[in-house]
Formats: structure tokens, sequence, C-alpha cells
């Protein structure tokens, strides 16, 4: 399933702290949707698609959607082509264990990469 652009979006070109500002974002939707349960799993996930992405990929805005009682995060990213966006192993491995499903599709200038977290209750701790 793919997560549309719908829902609430912050850009991110501009801001001299993305970072700490998506985050703080990500958590503030969290709460509003009654989905504060999972807001440590969505800060996470933001975290990493907008810190460990690498040079290559630009992060342009941040979607917040809620998806029938779980959250769907989505980024743009500015690619210089249009193949598929390169995560880093430790990112594919972070999005498939706090995610229902996760994956990306082309977008104008580059790629919108996505990720349904778990639902609430279905998070099961690693050590």
């Amino acid at each position: 399933m793919d997560a549309t652009t719908d829902g609430l979006r912050i850009d991110l070109l501009g801001d001299a702290e993305p970072l700490r500002q998506a985050r703080r974002f990500v958590r503030l939707q969290a709460e509003r949707s009654g989905l504060e349960e999972q807001g440590d799993d969505a800060v996470q996930v933001t975290a990493e698609l907008l810190g460990g992405l690498g040079e290559r990929l630009r992060p342009t805005a941040l979607h917040v959607t809620d998806a029938g009682g779980t959250l769907v995060l989505g980024v743009d990213l500015q690619l210089p082509d249009s193949s598929p966006p390169p995560l880093p192993p430790e990112t594919q491995a972070l999005l498939s264990n706090l995610s229902a499903d996760w994956g990306w599709r082309s977008a104008p200038d580059g790629a919108h990469l996505w990720c349904r977290l778990l639902p609430p209750g279905e998070h099961t701790a690693t050590g």
C-alpha cells in the first residue's frame, strides 16, 4: 500500500535545523492523531530518513498521515536521476523492524519514500 501525500506536510528546504523541526513535527502529529504510542517510532524513522540517507539524497518535505489508526510517514527526496533511492542497510533494517510496510515511488524531481508504522501494540522490543 503506497502512502499518498495527503495529510500534513512540512517543507524542509531553507530550514536551518530541519531534523529537529521534523522530529518535533511528527511527534506533535502523532499526539494530535491520538497515536502517542507511535511517537517514538515516528521520531526514530524520521531521524533515520532525514539524517541517514547520505549526500546523494536530499530530503525536501516530510508528510505525516493518519491511515486508519496508524501513522504513515513520507519523505520527498530530490534525486539526480530516476533510479531507486539507495538506502543504507541500516536504514532498510530499521524500516523493516518498525513498519508494517514501506517503499518508494517516482515523483517529480526525485522520489517519495514512505513508511507505514506498525499499529499500536504490534511493536516488539528488540534487544
